[in-house]
């Protein structure tokens, strides 16, 4: 048997949850521990608490009790080809100077088949200080839980100053901590990040919590069933601990979700390559790697803030269909209406929207959407009709951030319009009657470390509202240095990742807004089941039908995927 191991410390208290589908939103086993008199010293009793993952509740270092329930065992249901997190954390009465978190292959219940270990991703959530709750910069030095990293010591933190300083490596190879917490970031201007490929051994100070996240992404070719295994937790190598970990694998093929899911993408590529620890400019390297994380994320269709440059454009395709993203709608902020109105001003507006379609239609994209002047509002919103206008006659379509009255001014002339906070069934009814379509963003803007917040603001909520897809701001934008929260006086710092050297830092937001896709995902595949019984005149497709219209996105989402799951099930087998 093979297994995916990590290396951690001594004597423990672990707390481990599950994600959206599992049993329950919270349990509480207690571990088998080893007898004090198979080690040379006695070890504390260890516990695990099976907890929610996807929560705006935080959990902090400092965490006085944990409740429990008495359960015995960690469940993941999802299905062939989804991610499903879990979380756990680990407490000791004691330092602890390494741990062991060893994960075994999981086999079926005939020990014919298995899934390996490599399918379960384990990180460490960073507790780190940041300026503020929401988007905005408070001069607060708020301890919050957000990052998920392989190596816990790549960030640290110093409580008593309530300061972050990130690792960095010079081109010697020598490596130094900088402070990215301060209102100055130049600093930072050379700095160079890599997080581990591998989860790094963790040190847990005595008294506190540490927290853990696993990602379960189920191989696309996983038979359906139920798959056993355990996490073991393991001090210098010898077991001390383990817990029995069961992974569900549904008898469903989720379909693609029938909302569009795009996002602000701000990164562009230079002619020599270079890339940059910002949101900004990124080398190939770091592009593919972000399109690659948006992909597995559920947004495969993130904009473009590319220039007009057809070398650059074409790696940038390129870059784009190998890391996986499908052809389709182009949604680009390289060329801007503004608001033009004379007659060579329009001629030429409209010859840069022929030359983005024509290199949009030669790599199999389209429609191709140029963007409108952001957020305007009366007169600066009026002024664009002519532009927006010369944009259709080009081939083109308009789409642009937005607020009410938007639709009253420029009607069918914006394709898509980004709506702005909650969304609004009226106003997506204007634009469907005009045959445009209604995307939501700021509700809320990216960068605020809630992930059930996002997973229900960007999830069935949605559907509810009859919106056509979201488009956030933004994926990443750095106001001053991406890493440092303190030095910008107006704003924080928009990310759902944190940009590296070869990749990125996730996110425990970031991992929120996928559960949001995944809920519309297995909404779309109910909706399908329903299409394919009603062929039939089947009584239960009707049944499922009034449960969809009653159904209350505010409501408890973990218990609404479990409904959609057996109505589902009950169409397939009617």
């Amino acid at each position: 048997m093979t297994a995916k191991c990590v290396r951690f410390g001594a004597q423990i208290i672990a707390l481990i949850s599950i994600g959206a589908a599992g049993t329950a939103a919270l349990q509480m086993c207690r571990l088998n521990t080893v007898s004090s008199m198979e080690t040379d010293a006695p070890k504390p009793p260890i516990e695990v608490c099976i907890l929610k993952a996807v929560t705006n509740e935080k959990l902090l270092p400092n965490a006085s009790t944990i409740p429990s329930s008495g359960e015995s065992e960690v469940v993941v249901v999802a299905c062939p080809g989804e991610y499903e997190p879990a979380s756990f954390a680990v407490r000791s009465p004691k330092d602890v100077e390494a741990l062991e978190l060893h994960i075994s292959d999981l086999k079926s219940e005939k020990g014919d088949r298995s899934i390996p270990a490599s399918a379960i991703d384990p990180y460490v959530v960073k507790c780190w200080y940041q300026s503020g709750r929401d988007i905005h910069f408070r001069n607060e030095r708020l301890l919050t839980p957000e990052l998920l990293l392989k190596d816990d010591d790549l960030v640290r933190v110093d409580h008593e100053k309530r300061h972050n300083y990130l690792r960095s490596r010079d081109s010697s190879g020598q490596e130094s901590y900088i402070l990215i917490s301060g209102p100055d970031s130049s600093n930072l201007e050379n700095i160079s990040v890599r997080d581990a490929k591998e989860l790094q051994p963790v040190d847990v100070p005595a008294g506190t919590v540490k927290h853990f996240w696993l990602t379960v992404h189920v191989p696309e070719d996983s038979e359906p069933g139920e798959y056993s295994g355990e996490i073991s937790l393991r001090v210098k190598g010898e077991k001390v601990s383990s817990v029995p970990l069961r992974l569900r694998v549904l008898p469903l093929r989720l379909e693609e979700p029938i909302l569009r899911y795009s996002i602000y993408y701000r990164g562009r590529l230079r002619e020599d390559g270079s890339g940059s620890i910002s949101s900004e400019w990124k080398s190939p390297r770091q592009y593919e790697a972000e399109m690659r994380d948006m992909k597995a994320h559920g947004v495969p269709y993130p904009t473009i803030y590319q220039g007009y440059d057809p070398e650059l454009l074409d790696l940038m395709f390129r870059l784009r269909e190998k890391a996986g993203l499908p052809k389709g709608p182009l949604y680009t902020l390289g060329i801007g209406t503004g608001s033009p109105t004379g007659p060579e001003q329009l001629a030429a507006l409209k010859d840069g929207v022929r030359k983005w379609i024509e290199i949009a239609s030669a790599h199999g994209y389209g429609p191709v959407y140029i963007y409108g002047m952001d957020e305007a509002r009366g007169e600066r919103l009026k002024a664009q009709q002519s532009a927006w206008e010369a944009v259709q006659q080009a081939g083109g379509r308009v789409f642009v951030a937005c607020y009410k009255g938007t639709f009253e001014t420029m009607g069918e002339r914006l394709g898509l319009a980004v709506f702005a906070g909650k969304p609004d069934r009226e106003e997506a009814n204007k634009y469907h009657r005009v045959g445009s379509q209604i995307f939501c963003y700021a509700n809320p803007q990216v960068g605020v470390e809630e992930p059930e917040t996002y997973r229900r603001s960007f999830g069935l909520v949605l559907w509810k509202a009859d919106y056509d897809g979201a488009m956030d701001y933004a994926y990443q934008h750095s106001f001053g240095h991406v890493w440092n929260d303190f030095d910008d006086n107006h704003y924080r710092d928009h990310v759902f990742t944190y940009p590296t050297d070869d990749g990125v830092v996730g996110t425990i937001q970031w991992e929120g807004f996928r559960e949001g896709v995944d809920d519309v995902r297995y909404l779309s595949t109910l909706l399908k089941a329903i299409e394919n019984a009603r062929r039939t005149y089947s009584p239960v497709a009707a049944e499922a039908e009034r449960w969809l219209e009653k159904l209350d996105p505010a409501g408890d989402l973990d218990n609404i995927r479990r409904e959609m799951v057996n109505w589902i099930l009950k169409l397939q087998n009617r």
